[in-house]
């Protein structure tokens, strides 16, 4: 029987956790990985001497640039191709062409354009976060009923009303899941610009550690950059859930 449910999900999410922590508790470590005792161990050296909190500090502002940036970019193509559908169609070709090419191919035309530093990490992040936030906008778009729209303007809703009280909650699922994607490749586009472009942040953090063999510290970044990761997720997610059960309390 297939277990079904948000308290059965949590439940198998829990006991994946714990698997996974207790193999690589039991594993007798190696070069490459180490065990997990001695990653532990690292982590309030690491935080005492304030190191770890200001790279993830430098990355999280990195990412919270980068994709407001790019939530704000999709918003304003998102209204006015909405208000003018033939320049969604003259925008598709070039979107098209640029989608597809991983948001890292470009860090070093973006090094030569910004230099080393902020600016070509946050650049990086906005154009890896920009196309799933701009195809939630689109998808928003598209579901929106135009009957909807006229139903509304039949009862006397005014054109601000049509939007807040039609098109947006309409839109507003398609933009979170988006937002939500783009986030996450906003997260993975910073580790890896950090890597070759900045001068701090946890990616160059890692790499640092990298070339000096320092697995312990090099997997306890990792667990933070995984944590982090996760916990921006579950904000987005939150932040959805909280503007739907809005919705269905003044439907």
């Amino acid at each position: 029987m297939t277990p079904t449910g948000t308290g059965h999900a949590s439940l198998w999410t829990l006991a994946g956790t714990g698997l996974f922590v207790l193999l690589w508790g039991i594993w007798p470590g190696s070069l490459a990985i180490p065990p997990l005792g001695s990653v532990l161990a690292e982590f309030p050296g690491l935080i005492e001497n304030g190191q770890l909190p200001k790279d993830a500090l430098a990355s999280l502002a990195r990412v919270l640039a980068g994709v407001s940036l790019a939530f704000l970019t999709a918003l304003g193509l998102g209204i006015v191709a909405a208000a003018l559908p033939p320049f969604r169609y003259m925008l598709a070709a070039a979107t098209e062409l640029i989608r597809p090419v991983p948001p890292i191919a470009w860090v070093p035309v973006i090094i030569v354009i910004f230099g080393i530093g902020n600016k070509p990490a946050i650049a990086i992040v906005t154009l890896g976060a920009f196309f799933p936030i701009w195809l939630g906008f689109l998808q928003g778009i598209d579901a929106i009923r135009h009957e909807h729209l006229r139903a509304a303007r039949s009862l006397g809703a005014t054109r601000v009303q049509e939007i807040t009280m039609v098109a947006l909650p309409t839109m507003r699922p398609y933009v979170f899941h988006g937002l939500r994607v783009g986030g996450g490749l906003g997260w993975f586009c910073v580790v890896a610009a950090e890597m070759m472009g900045a001068s701090s942040g946890l990616g160059h953090r890692v790499q640092l550690l990298s070339l000096n063999i320092q697995m312990d510290k090099v997997f306890a970044y990792l667990i933070v950059i995984g944590a982090l990761g996760a916990l921006l997720n579950l904000i987005l997610r939150a932040l959805a859930q909280a503007f739907d059960k809005q919705d269905q309390a003044h439907a």
